[in-house]
């Protein structure tokens, strides 16, 4: 006849649970850092993380110990954690995830104390749903303190919120600082500045609650506290579906405006059909920012470097540069240029011969030659973001 698994009394559970407690606070608390973006700078302002997650796992067990434990100061403890969130700056998609986060990692502990106890599976069947259910029952009473909190209209919050983007942009550090605090926004020590095209439309998925937004300008972009990564990658490209992105580097903030201008003007150089990809970052373009930094100085060397080839017809003219500029970057034989080209070596020759009649000796100056190979990378760029249109004009 099959033995009925025996259940240990609530007290004999509980204490074998306490044996799994000491540490998993600190632990939990490590991985929630290292998970959500808007843990990574310590608050220790009343109740602290730290604090709530060890009373909330010490009531757990006590609660297993004895169901009929009072629970008013507890569950007042966990509205006030989403009051004192909200007044922090925090997201409540970024307050849900580090309780989730929470539950998760406690769950791990309590499942490797039962099994090293060897409690029945029914034991574990049960403990799983009173986990459950008390983790609905911490998420809504957080999420409940902190919409308490919640009173100022969204409307004012976002137009607060522009006026700071608008702030760092212009690097007015000291009104950034007092509006970050009026919209809620705690100020990163770094940012990541995010280019996007007109016309871009918003999704708003979970993990992008803690960026700034303004996508209404004649050049929209984005700002996310901290290093642009993985995580973040994946979220803009859920938010923003089959949109471009200029991902500037992330700088201090007194250093925003220039890492935005880069990150708006490498959008302008590198045309969808070069990348392949909705996501550019703007640390792989930085030599082509410098070559198109000064259009007039571009200007005046591709007169001195390349004028004889400028006053040519522009189809003359586009076949007689792409080969010096292949020829440059390959610096190998008529043959090895042709096949890059899709042309026959005399072909190259003949070209290479004109283009040799037209500037002079420079072809053959080691010097002269990383001049010319500069001037015709940069007049690429700048043919890519103001491409030629039919008859001539730009």
């Amino acid at each position: 006849m099959r033995r009925e698994s025996v259940r240990p009394p609530g007290p004999q559970l509980a204490a074998a649970l306490r044996t799994g407690l000491p540490g998993l606070a600190e632990q939990i608390y490590a991985e929630i850092n290292a998970s959500i973006s808007d843990y990574t700078v310590a608050d220790s302002s009343p109740p602290s993380i730290p604090t709530v997650v060890h009373e909330g796992l010490a009531f757990f067990v006590a609660r297993i110990a004895d169901p009929a434990v009072p629970t008013d100061r507890l569950m007042g403890l966990f509205r006030e954690l989403g009051r004192k969130e909200l007044k922090s700056g925090r997201s409540l998609d970024s307050l849900q995830a580090a309780v989730r986060i929470a539950f998760r990692t406690s769950w791990q502990r309590t499942a490797e104390v039962c099994t090293r106890h060897r409690l029945p599976g029914s034991v574990l069947a049960d403990l799983a749903a009173c986990h459950m259910a008390y983790m609905d029952e911490i998420i809504g009473l957080v999420v409940q303190g902190y919409l308490e909190a919640d009173r100022r209209p969204r409307e004012e919050r976002a137009q607060l919120r522009r006026r700071l983007m608008s702030a760092l942009a212009g690097g007015d550090a000291e009104s950034a600082a007092d509006l970050a605090g009026r919209a809620g926004w705690p100020l990163p020590a770094a940012a990541t500045p995010v280019a996007v095209e007109p016309g871009t439309r918003w999704r708003c998925p979970l993990g992008t609650a803690d960026l700034l937004l303004d996508l209404d300008g004649a050049q929209p972009w984005l700002l996310l506290p901290g290093p642009f990564d993985a995580g973040r990658r994946a979220a803009l490209q859920a938010a923003l579906p089959g949109t471009r992105l200029s991902v500037g580097l992330t700088v201090p903030l007194e250093q925003l405006p220039d890492a935005l201008r880069w990150a708006r003007r490498v959008l302008t150089l590198t045309p969808a059909a070069d990348t392949g990809t909705p996501v550019i970052l703007s640390e792989d373009h930085l030599l082509d920012l410098w070559l198109s930094n000064d259009p007039a100085l571009l200007d005046e060397i591709v007169q001195r470097r390349l004028g004889g080839l400028m006053s040519l017809p522009a189809s003359k003219r586009t076949a007689l540069t792409e080969t010096l500029r292949v020829w440059l970057e390959s610096w190998s034989t008529a043959a090895d240029v042709g096949r890059l080209l899709h042309i026959h070596p005399q072909t190259v020759r003949y070209r290479l011969h004109q283009i040799r009649e037209r500037i002079g000796g420079q072809m053959d100056d080691a010097e002269a030659r990383y001049g010319l190979e500069a001037a015709l990378r940069a007049l690429r760029l700048r043919d890519r973001a103001s491409p030629v249109l039919p008859g001539g004009d730009r």
